[in-house]
């Protein structure tokens, strides 16, 4: 069988800060699985529409196509699905879109075949099997996390739930796609960092404050409870990313490791002697930077930590169940800076309840924060309800338009961002534009720990 995966370029507009900077992960873990269990009964391709274009003509090359979907990205993968079906190809769906909006889907897209739910690589596999062998040895209907469509037209959503052991899954392969076309966008962006070749693992899954109290409001995680991978296993694919090519930072989007400080100080410990040069950018909340944490830090070579800072308005931060406050977040940003180790504060502004006061004690903050002088970057950017957060929810629950957005499957995030903001806020969404820009605009001026802004900054 010859499969395509495919990562659609985005159609809503909206951009991830590092995206077409790094590998996507999910994908190339399910592509690898897949290759690794069946051999040469299949062949796999994959495209990453963030560093390349997807070529139409080529879906005659493929029996299976399966498209990753987010919110963002949901109406191109819709479009290349009708595509596919053009070309007699069988279309599966995967994502955090369609593991929340699987039933609309298969209700109102009849291009699309199969939509596997949450995590993908077995069910994945066992579709394959049921296919390959015209469903003589798998029943459909036991397949976990399948939704489809019956012959009746009847849609069954599978009752059963898989949830990987990460310790059983295997290294995600870079052999599908071309690392030197990620290593070009970085550098097109950060010029000033022409020495970095990025590379990006994920040592956990899940996060503990959304299990303990369903998490941040605009939160769209889907997983339970925190779950690690082996740090042997991740020290192995930190030291094959180095040496097959040329890796020296390391993303790891994971951001709840600092939760389980055993896991973390056992994982410092264990770093191999060939890794001690490689850089690591992590995500962390502040509750979790204390001073404890800075050697380790050093010895890991953080270089820079991302911060979901969120608001610098204390009532703003406890509607939303952020579960810290303005002080924890200044206080957590001043230890890094005084340890030299730079820090990445992230805004969400338009949380329930925002006003021009918490704006602007939001916007007082951010200048507190930069005036630290360890400031590497800062980014605002407006609520999103998207589909599996708190706030999606709310609008479904507690507004006239939850009717119509129940039965979409396709959602309009400009319009439902703005809708958000007249419903569930004090300003205009002309207003948190001015302090979004205005907080963005605080990167012009300064740089890390006080430094002059570089003329290419």
């Amino acid at each position: 069988m010859r499969i395509l995966l495919c990562n659609p370029k985005n159609n809503q507009g909206t951009k991830h800060s590092r995206k077409g900077m790094y590998v996507p992960l999910g994908i190339l873990s399910i592509a690898t699985y897949l290759q690794k269990m069946l051999g040469d009964r299949i062949s796999i391709d994959v495209c990453d529409e963030d560093v390349q274009e997807l070529e139409i003509a080529s879906f005659d090359d493929y029996d299976l196509i399966g498209f990753y979907a987010t919110t963002f990205n949901y109406a191109q993968a819709v479009r290349y699905a009708y595509m596919a079906k053009d070309h007699d190809c069988i279309t599966v769906l995967g994502g955090p879109h369609t593991t929340v909006l699987a039933h609309n889907i298969l209700k109102n897209r009849n291009c699309i075949d199969y939509i596997i739910r949450f995590e993908a690589e077995i069910p994945f596999l066992r579709l394959i099997e049921y296919l390959s062998d015209n469903g003589n040895n798998v029943n459909l209907e036991d397949i976990p996390n399948l939704a489809f469509r019956k012959s009746n037209g009847n849609i069954h959503l599978s009752h059963k739930f898989h949830e990987n052991n990460l310790w059983d899954l295997h290294i995600p392969s870079r052999q599908f796609v071309d690392l030197d076309e990620y290593t070009k966008n970085y550098r097109a962006i950060y010029p000033e960092y022409a020495d970095i070749i990025p590379g990006s693992i994920y040592s956990s899954k899940g996060c503990s404050w959304r299990d303990k109290t369903k998490g941040c409001i605009f939160c769209a995680r889907l997983e339970s409870g925190v779950r690690f991978r082996a740090i042997d296993q991740i020290w192995d694919e930190i030291q094959l990313l180095q040496e097959t090519y040329g890796v020296n930072s390391i993303w790891d989007i994971a951001d709840d490791n600092l939760n389980n400080k055993d896991w973390f100080v056992n994982f410092v410990k264990k770093r191999p002697k060939k890794c001690e040069e490689i850089r690591f950018f992590i995500y962390s909340r502040v509750n979790c930077i204390k001073p404890w944490v800075i050697d380790y830090f050093h010895e890991l070579n953080v270089e820079e930590v991302f911060l979901g800072i969120e608001s610098g308005d204390n009532r703003l931060l406890r509607q939303a169940f952020k579960g810290q406050t303005r002080e924890m977040s200044f206080r957590a940003m001043k230890l890094l800076n005084d340890n030299r180790i730079k820090f990445y504060p992230s805004f969400v502004l338009g949380l329930p309840g925002e006003s021009k006061e918490s704006l602007k004690n939001t916007l007082s903050l951010c200048k507190d924060i930069a005036n630290l002088g360890g400031l590497s970057r800062m980014a605002a950017t407006i609520l999103k309800p998207i589909p599996g957060s708190q706030a999606f929810d709310k609008v479904l629950s507690e507004t006239s338009f939850g009717t119509d957005l129940a039965k979409m499957d396709d959602v309009d995030l400009v319009f439902l961002e703005r809708y958000w903001i007249d419903i569930f806020t004090n300003v205009s969404y002309e207003t948190l534009e001015d302090y979004r820009n205005n907080i963005n605009k605080l990167m012009s001026a300064y740089q890390v720990f006080g430094s002059p802004v570089s003329d290419n900054y």
